[in-house]
C-alpha cells in the first residue's frame, strides 16, 4: 500500500490560495444543464393533482361551499374544505410559535388569498378548471389591515378561535386581537434616564411588508404508502425535519415511519421553513385516496399567501448629552403579524433577535417592548435570509442614531406630548429642509 506523502503547510496554503482568489464552484454545471432536481420535476405513477380554492375577501364568514359541479368534471377525484378534515382533526395546524393556523378555512376567511378547499385531480389542469366550479357564498365582515387600528377597543374580532383567552403562548394578551407582549430590558431606568435627558430624539420608523419570493415557488408531492403505513414527502423545505414532526402531528403517523426528502430547492430566504396549507392537504388527499399527490403553487398564490417578513412599526427614542454622549435608548414595536402568528423565530424569542437593537453603540441603559397584532393579511414574520429581526433591529438603531445627530445640541427637545405620525416616519430629506 502506497502511502499518501504529508503536504507541508506552505504547499497546502499555495494551493487553497486565500483571500482575492477565485473558487471553482462545485454545483454550477448541473443546474446550467437543466440537470437540476426540483420538486416539480417529481412524476410518480398515478400521481394525483392539487390545487386551491382562495378567498377573494380579507374577512368573511364563509356560509355555504358548493363542490358538486367541480366534483361532476371528468377527471376530478375529491374537493376536500374543513368540513371533510374536522372529523379527522386536521383543519387546523399548530405553528412554529405557539399558534394555530387554518388549513382550510373554517367558518371565516381572515386574509384574502387563504386556502378554502383542495382539489384533487389526474390532471393539474383538470385541477385549476374545477376550483373555478366551486361556489362559496361570503358574508363580508369589516376588514382590518392596520395593526393600531387592530388594537382599538371597538375593533372587530378577528380570531374567534380566540374568544374569552387572556394568554398565549408568549404571555398575557390585552386585547381581542393581542398576541403577545415582549419586554426586554429596563423599562423604569429607561424612562427616567430619558426624562431627565438634555437632548432626546424620537421617530416612527415603518420596515414595511416585505415577500421572499424564491425563485421556485413551494410545492410538495406526498405519497403515502398504506400497506407498509410510511409517508414519504418530496417538498421545498427549509426545515424538514419542523414539516416531519407536524406532519406526525397532525396525521397520528410515527415520526420514524415519514421520510421527508428535500431536493433542489430554488431559493428560500427563511419563506419556506414553516409549514403550509398545501403540505397538510397534499398529505390528507394521499392517505385518503392511496395515491401519490402534488402541489405546487404559481406566482400569484406565492405572493399573495405565502408568508411575509417585517412589517414592524418602531418608534424609537434615544436621549444623549448635549456633547452627543448617548445615555438612553427606548423602543416599542407594534409588529403586525396578519391572521396567524407564523413566525419562524427561535422559540422562546416571539421578537426574534431584536433585543440586538443596541447595536455597536455604548448605550447605559436602554429597553424594547414589541407587541405582537392580528390584521386581516397573510401571515408574516419569517426570518427573512434568517435575520431573525436583526435587520429590523438594525434599521432602527442606525435610524436613531442619524436623527440624534440632526437633532438641536442647544437643549431643546421635542415636546414630551408630541405625537409622531402613526402611519410613518418623516423622510430625511424632508426633516434636513425643515431644519428639525
Amino acid at each position: 500500500m502506497n502511502e499518501l506523502a504529508p503536504i507541508s503547510r506552505e504547499d497546502r496554503v499555495e494551493k487553497l490560495k486565500g483571500l482575492g482568489h477565485s473558487r471553482k464552484r462545485v454545483e454550477d454545471v448541473r443546474f446550467t444543464q437543466g440537470k437540476g432536481n426540483y420538486v416539480d420535476d417529481l412524476k410518480l405513477p398515478g400521481m394525483l393533482y392539487g390545487d386551491f380554492v382562495r378567498s377573494p375577501y380579507a374577512h368573511a364568514r364563509v356560509t355555504s361551499i358548493d363542490k358538486s359541479a367541480a366534483l361532476a368534471l371528468p377527471g376530478v377525484v375529491a374537493v376536500l374544505t374543513a368540513e371533510d378534515l374536522a372529523p379527522l382533526n386536521l383543519h387546523w395546524m399548530p405553528t412554529l410559535a405557539g399558534d394555530k393556523q387554518m388549513v382550510l378555512a373554517d367558518g371565516k376567511v381572515l386574509f384574502q388569498g387563504q386556502e378554502v378547499a383542495f382539489v384533487v385531480a389526474n390532471d393539474r389542469y383538470v385541477a385549476a378548471d374545477a376550483v373555478d366550479l366551486v361556489v362559496v357564498d361570503y358574508e363580508e365582515l369589516p376588514v382590518v389591515v392596520d395593526p393600531f387600528k387592530a388594537l382599538e377597543p371597538d375593533a372587530p374580532v378577528l380570531r374567534e378561535d380566540l374568544a374569552g383567552q387572556t394568554s398565549g403562548a408568549h404571555g398575557d394578551r390585552r386585547h381581542h386581537n393581542h398576541i403577545f407582549l415582549w419586554e426586554v430590558g429596563d423599562k423604569q431606568a429607561t424612562e427616567e434616564v430619558i426624562a431627565s435627558a438634555e437632548v432626546v430624539a424620537e421617530e416612527m420608523v415603518y420596515y414595511h411588508r416585505t415577500h421572499p419570493c424564491p425563485l421556485e415557488t413551494c410545492g410538495c408531492v406526498a405519497s403515502m404508502d398504506a400497506v407498509n403505513g410510511k409517508l414519504t414527502i418530496h417538498g421545498t423545505f427549509q426545515a424538514p425535519h419542523v414539516v416531519r414532526t407536524v406532519a406526525s402531528l397532525l396525521s397520528g403517523i410515527e415520526e420514524h415511519k415519514i421520510r421527508v426528502i428535500s431536493p433542489d430547492i430554488g431559493g428560500g430566504f427563511g419563506n419556506k421553513v414553516g409549514v403550509y396549507p398545501g403540505y397538510v392537504c397534499a398529505i390528507v388527499a394521499s392517505i385518503v385516496t392511496g395515491k401519490p399527490v402534488k402541489w405546487v403553487e404559481d406566482r400569484m398564490e406565492n405572493l399573495t399567501a405565502t408568508a411575509f417578513a417585517r412589517d414592524y412599526w418602531m418608534k424609537g427614542r434615544i436621549s444623549a448629552t448635549r456633547e452627543g454622549k448617548i445615555t438612553g435608548l427606548s423602543c416599542h414595536v407594534t409588529a403586525d403579524h396578519g391572521a396567524f402568528d407564523a413566525c419562524a423565530d427561535p422559540t422562546k424569542f416571539p421578537a426574534g433577535f431584536f433585543s440586538i437593537v443596541t447595536g455597536s453603540y455604548d448605550i447605559p441603559v436602554a429597553y424594547v417592548g414589541v407587541d405582537g397584532v392580528y390584521t386581516n393579511k397573510a401571515p408574516g414574520g419569517v426570518a427573512y435570509r434568517c435575520s431573525f429581526r436583526v435587520t429590523e433591529a438594525a434599521y432602527l438603531i442606525e435610524r436613531m442614531i442619524e436623527v440624534l445627530a440632526i437633532e438641536p445640541r442647544h437643549g431643546r427637545r421635542r415636546s414630551q406630548g408630541e405625537e409622531l405620525h402613526p402611519q410613518g416616519p418623516v423622510p430625511l430629506s424632508l426633516r434636513t429642509r425643515l431644519g428639525i
